[in-house]
């Protein structure tokens, strides 16, 4: 997704947002709050613009950037004679 290097890292998570948005297939993040961008190790501060960071900025580079996004909270089991055996583990990755 090619993205201009006076965004702000919250501007790119809207934009993320938006995209996923247009597949109903895929389940998307509820909020930009659930999102995290990393960037060599570092997790990214919302108000920090790319041009901070030390990328590369010409038009033709590839930029990798990992992004972790917080599970939806599950509902409470109200009945707690089931044990472990009624949790089910979801787990998903994207890749942008």
């Amino acid at each position: 997704m090619p993205v201009n290097v006076s965004l702000n890292i919250n501007a790119v998570k809207e934009k993320l947002l938006q995209e996923w948005s247009k597949d109903p297939t895929k389940e998307a993040p509820k909020a930009i709050a659930d999102m995290k961008l990393i960037l060599a190790g570092q997790v990214l501060e919302n108000s920090k613009p790319l041009s901070e960071l030390k990328m590369p900025t010409s038009p033709d580079t590839v930029v990798t950037m990992h992004l972790v996004i917080r599970p939806p909270a599950s509902p409470k089991p109200r009945d707690k004679s089931h044990g472990e055996a009624g949790k089910v583990s979801k787990c998903s990755c994207v890749i942008v």
